[in-house]
């Protein structure tokens, strides 16, 4: 999610350091998670295969958290002020996109149900357009979401733009209500995909003892499932980075939080939005092989 600045305690100098430290690892797990996009798109077994499908919903919005909270990252280390309205959306925007990465995080750990415990209806329920519809619902849940969000902030704070701030997070919560409607619409979220993975996984054990699954099928399932759970793990850590640093904030002096907070970007924001991704697309023989073969054409021009 986006980062809360405080780097008016940098010199000009830090603040540049810092900024280039940031972009650099930003730049390689964006030319990764671009890279995969690219591979997912470019074959028909990818755009009309549900678990691929899936799989490049969840990489496009943290391809997306990536860029904005990036661009955010960059305006507050180069002191940049933005009108409220125009933060605002910003800010929305990145959470639209975080609260849609457990939503098809349910998605797919539902789709590897079905594909175990319901083999022979598997081609009949995850079609490529019902794939597609479940997506965009997922989309519009999170955008109603970010909707509901901005109705109660414009009740407790005026939409003047004539104000300027670097901007943060911190804008979405103008009062306790707004933070309360945040904390619960977020474990709500994350209980419910921890939920899914958790019963899809329990399904697919089961189902394992039985002697006419596929014993393949269900171990790679049981694998993809872990994956699942892990990659919940990360979107947990970027969520509680807000919070992580305000605790930080009031316990630490000014200039060490800043440095601190470029540390704690790279490694919980933009890091694991790589490696879910690598995880994901290089244990999978058919994504490896049009990965690398796209990687070495790159290369070789």
């Amino acid at each position: 999610m986006s980062n809360t600045s405080y780097t008016m305690h940098l010199s000009a100098f830090e603040r540049m350091v810092f900024g280039m430290v940031g972009s650099v690892p930003w730049l390689l797990c964006l030319w990764v998670n671009v890279l995969m996009l690219w591979t997912l798109s470019s074959k028909a077994v990818f755009r009309e295969t549900a678990r691929f499908g899936l799989l490049f919903q969840l990489l496009l919005s943290d391809t997306l958290q990536m860029v904005l909270s990036h661009l955010m990252f960059l305006l507050a280390y180069l002191r940049v002020l933005l009108s409220f309205p125009l933060c605002l959306l910003l800010v929305l925007l990145v959470h639209t996109s975080h609260n849609f990465s457990p939503l098809v995080l349910i998605l797919m750990s539902l789709e590897r149900w079905v594909a175990v415990c319901l083999p022979l209806r598997h081609s009949v329920i995850a079609t490529a357009r019902n794939t597609a519809a479940t997506y965009l619902g997922a989309w519009a849940i999170s955008t109603t979401y970010s909707m509901m969000r901005m109705g109660i902030i414009l009740q407790t704070t005026s939409m003047n733009t004539q104000v300027e701030i670097i901007c943060n997070s911190l804008v979405l919560y103008p009062s306790s209500d707004s933070r309360l409607f945040d904390e619960v619409v977020t474990y709500s979220l994350f209980l419910a995909a921890f939920l899914s993975i958790s019963v899809s996984y329990a399904a697919v054990i089961r189902a394992a003892r039985s002697a006419s699954t596929n014993q393949v099928s269900a171990g790679k399932a049981r694998t993809t499932l872990l994956l699942h759970l892990l990659q919940l793990c990360f979107m947990i850590t970027s969520t509680f980075h807000d919070i992580l640093m305000m605790a930080l904030y009031f316990a630490v002096p000014r200039v060490v939080f800043a440095r601190i907070q470029a540390v704690f970007y790279i490694s919980l924001i933009i890091l694991p939005k790589c490696l879910s991704v690598l995880v994901y697309g290089l244990r999978d023989p058919t994504i490896r092989a049009a990965l690398l073969l796209h990687l070495c054409c790159k290369i070789h021009k």
